[in-house]
């Protein structure tokens, strides 16, 4: 029986157990003194192994490990980073920071991911990096990228923010590029309220960032005590934070497969309508489903904002699909052509009709069901889909 729930389904939400509380009330209790870095180091640990990767540094969010790797890479004024169009701007605004300048590129039609073939329109004798990012937990097709970017002597950043769990021909998300990023947002799949890690197996970038990560100062010693050599940045994280991150980290698999379940219920609930793109799943990837995401035809006549505001009134909570960061107030001092529109197709396409289904790792099959009702409902309002429209289900 599908019931019309009286509280509004969230977009997004953490699982939260006993095995979460347990280990924050430990840190809270223990977690000082000499103790005062247990659980981070624990979650480091952790991290490491999971990515098989020589170095793991936390930061104070996934925007501060994107801003790290950018200065451990030496980029600043002069040179170019390239990043996708569609993404969330935390992936683009580090480059601001370091006085470089963003290129915004089109995105693969089904992956959502940066394009390849775009990626390579765009590279400069200025091009030092690329920003790769995968979205709503699918995986970007790195092989081509890759191909390219050593091609050009061009450095891969892989913002997995929304991917961890997430693989690419048995390689884990954040181990595709120079260096990877990991967000432990409240919203992410994995979540300490904030905070995020910086991994790479280049050494350099790694103690550079590092060092910069906390003030500028050099490894502690009696001798140099608060010395710093230069100004840096206060991008540290709390142990308790770890803590909450590290229970979570270990039910990782646990959380994988509520995600995986909750993309079934839609799949089979939307399964048949013509004209809706979910989250693309290809071969050699293994995605996330961090949040399922639909792209609705045009035809039907309802753009993302009009179906957030009539969910609304159903008591549903839906999240738009990115907008274009080229299509912001914020990036247009960056923006080079008159017609983004024509330069990054794809991007302007779907993005207005893109829209996040409600993904909390607790929703139930229930509320699914209800949410897809609410769905169905609403696009027979303007029946005026063009039948030559095919199903994409991912």
């Amino acid at each position: 029986m599908k019931i019309k729930p009286i509280k509004t389904i969230p977009s997004a939400g953490p699982d939260i157990t006993e095995a979460e509380i347990k280990l924050v009330n430990q840190a809270i209790r223990s977690g000082w003194y000499e103790r005062r870095n247990l659980h981070l180091d624990l979650l480091t640990a952790a991290i490491q192994r999971h990515t098989d990767k020589r170095y793991c540094l936390p930061t104070s969010s996934g925007t501060a490990a994107i801003h790290l790797a950018l200065l451990g890479l030496n980029i600043g004024p002069g040179d170019e980073v390239i990043v996708p169009d569609i993404t969330w701007t935390a992936s683009a605004a580090p480059i601001h920071y370091v006085g470089a300048t963003p290129v915004f590129c089109d995105i693969d039609e089904r992956s959502w991911c940066l394009s390849p073939a775009s990626f390579e329109e765009r590279i400069t004798k200025k091009t030092k990096a690329v920003i790769v990012v995968n979205l709503y937990g699918n995986m970007v097709d790195i092989e081509p990228i890759r191909s390219i970017a050593r091609r050009r002597g061009i450095a891969i950043i892989e913002d997995a923010a929304e991917s961890i769990g997430g693989e690419y021909r048995g390689r884990p998300a954040g181990t595709l590029g120079d260096v990877g990023i990991f967000s432990f947002n409240a919203t992410k799949l994995v979540i300490a309220g904030q905070g995020g890690m910086l991994v790479t197996d280049n050494k350099k970038v790694y103690e550079r960032a590092k060092k910069l990560a906390h003030h500028g100062m050099r490894k502690y010693t009696i001798e140099a005590t608060f010395w710093s050599e230069e100004i840096g940045f206060n991008y540290q994280w709390t142990n308790l934070q770890a803590a909450l991150a590290l229970a979570q980290f270990r039910r990782l698999r646990e959380l994988l497969a509520k995600k995986k379940r909750a993309f079934g219920w839609y799949r089979a609930a939307l399964e048949g309508i013509p004209g809706i793109q979910l989250n693309d799943q290809p071969r050699n990837a293994t995605n996330t489903y961090w949040i399922v995401s639909a792209i609705i035809d045009s035809a039907y006549g309802w753009k993302k904002e009009q179906l957030m505001k009539k969910f609304r009134s159903c008591h549903i909570d839906l999240r738009p699909f990115f907008y274009p960061l080229s299509s912001m107030p914020a990036w247009k001092p960056y923006v080079r052509s008159k017609n983004m529109r024509q330069q990054n197709p794809v991007a302007y396409r779907i993005s207005p009709y893109g829209i996040c289904l409600p993904s909390a790792t607790g929703i139930t099959k229930a509320e699914v069901d209800y949410v897809c009702d609410c769905l169905k409902k609403t696009l027979r309002v303007k029946p005026t889909l063009c039948p030559v429209v095919k199903l994409q289900m991912g």
